[in-house]
């Protein structure tokens, strides 16, 4: 069971490791500051996440079991409220657009995998420990997917965004 969850961890961290790099790259193609911003809070978090792994890794190989340790893993990116009025606003020719929106859905895949992974090593987790840990992990992934996702969706609709993000409510308020 522990050479198991070990492999599991050893993934974990090559996801982390490929997502830091994504998001690293991405910074220098970004046209925009706000790219580059998005881009570099998200490489920071993978880091966070790498470290976080590893440390459990390292834990579970001395002690031969999963850890006692409550895992918060850091804060959930949060999308920038304020964008420009449109998306030309931000300096970006259609080509610019364009390539932005294919590096976000990249990231975008890329986020869905890690989600999936994690959910599962939480659904087969064997102490609670574990699940608790790698549901913070997938949490965190998701919090990456919908920032992606947000500004993929603004670039491709400005003026939509703006009306879903003023008229849409989902509390009746």
């Amino acid at each position: 069971m522990n050479e198991e969850r070990l492999k599991a961890l050893e993934t974990a961290m090559k996801l982390e490791e490929d997502g830091k790099k994504f998001y690293t790259e991405a910074i220098e193609a970004a046209t925009s500051a706000f790219a580059k911003d998005m881009f570099r809070s998200l490489a920071k978090d993978e880091d966070v996440h790498l470290e976080k792994v590893k440390e459990i890794y390292k834990k579970l190989k001395e002690e031969r079991k999963w850890p006692k340790v409550v895992t918060a893993i850091g804060d959930v990116v949060k999308t920038k409220a304020i964008f420009p009025e449109d998306a030309k606003d931000l300096n970006m020719t259609e080509e610019d657009i364009s390539e932005s929106v294919k590096v976000l859905k990249i990231g975008m895949e890329m986020e869905e995998k890690s989600i999936t992974f994690y959910n599962e090593l939480a659904e087969k987790a064997t102490d609670p420990f574990e699940a608790r840990f790698f549901f913070a992990l997938a949490h965190e992934e998701r919090g990456h997917y919908l920032s992606l996702w947000d500004y993929r969706e603004y670039l491709e609709d400005p003026a939509g965004w703006f009306g879903m993000k003023e008229g849409f409510r989902l509390d009746a308020g």
